[in-house]
């Protein structure tokens, strides 16, 4: 067991070694809904120098593209930013599609942090965002075997295989983002990051 943990370390390392060497060094972020993706992304954009941040479910898509393209459209139109404008540093948040992991982890080479939380807790995050309306009003009058027959959708069952192929996994069953953001400085210092100080008040 010992030995096989070495390993898994040893092809960690020498991933991290290889994207470094790459032109834009791509973090991309995986999870079911209310796991954490958005504080992740949140927390690193506003502590880290120089992120790009690219969502899928957001990438400005032509009305005429994406009846052509299917569901793969959002993923194509994130591919062609990123060959346009090339950052250095970028994060892909919230990928959900096997094809998507094939694009952005394998083809692209980009090291992929999946989060994951209890579904209770998960569950408690709906009913909480639904209230600060951040969220669709409807979602806080489910039940949690509503919210958790939801979650069993294909593309849900995805998320979690893909967050099993991640290279960092954080689970984010916290009731604050103090304790989580520390996991996530964690990782970040494993990839060479040095968080922006904080300023003085």
């Amino acid at each position: 067991m010992k030995k096989q943990v070495n390993a898994i370390l040893r092809g960690l390392k020498e991933k991290i070694r290889k994207w470094y060497r790459q032109k834009t060094r791509l973090i991309v972020v995986a999870g079911r809904k209310k796991s954490g993706k958005d504080v992740l992304v949140d927390y690193i954009m506003k502590r880290y120098h120089g992120f790009k941040h690219y969502r899928i479910a957001e990438a400005p898509i032509n009305a005429l593209l994406r009846p052509v393209l299917g569901k793969s459209a959002y993923m194509r139109r994130v591919s062609i930013l990123l060959e346009r404008e090339k950052p250095k540093f970028a994060i892909v948040e919230a990928i959900r599609t096997k094809e998507e992991y094939e694009e952005f982890v394998v083809n692209r080479r980009g090291i992929l942090m999946g989060v994951m939380a209890d579904g209770k807790i998960r569950y408690e995050r709906a009913l909480q965002d639904s209230r600060t309306q951040k969220e669709k009003r409807d979602e806080g009058k489910m039940t949690f075997k509503e919210f958790m027959q939801k979650e069993n959708s294909p593309i849900e069952r995805d998320a979690d295989w893909i967050v099993k192929r991640a290279h960092f996994v954080l689970e984010n069953n916290f009731k604050t983002k103090i304790p989580f953001e520390r996991e996530i400085d964690k990782v970040m210092t494993e990839l060479g990051f040095t968080r922006k100080a904080r300023r003085a008040a």
